[in-house]
């Protein structure tokens, strides 16, 4: 049942990768002061947290004592797809992801870092 924290991890790292990459560019976006921040991720049969930390850092767990930021609702077979190959959502227009934004710093970083996790 752990398939989704796993995809998490794995599409996590190269998200990570990218916040390492691109510390410059957030800095002068100020997408550094928006972090940490969690995204929580849910599907009928499972859900979990990846959380963003103020040094760039991306872990996956189970759950997080603060409210998300951003909240991604989707089928479990089509986010592991996107989580796992890295592909975008943008042509499967039948039953794309519910997104909701909590803060407003959650809606800035998954503009600028969504595409890096398929969504």
């Amino acid at each position: 049942m752990a398939q989704l924290s796993d995809a998490l991890a794995s599409a996590g790292r190269q998200l990570e990768a990218r916040l390492q990459t691109h510390r410059d560019r957030m800095m002068k976006e100020g997408l550094h002061a928006a972090l940490p921040q969690s995204w929580r991720f849910e599907t009928e049969s499972e859900s979990a947290v990846l959380r963003l930390g103020a040094d760039g850092r991306v872990t996956v767990g189970a759950d997080v004592t603060e409210p998300p930021s951003v909240i991604v609702r989707w089928s479990q077979a089509r986010l592991l797809d996107a989580l796992l190959s890295g592909r975008s959502n943008e042509h499967d227009r039948l039953s794309p992801p519910t997104i909701r934004f909590t803060t407003d710093a959650g809606r800035k970083a998954f503009s600028l870092l969504g595409t890096s996790l398929g969504l």
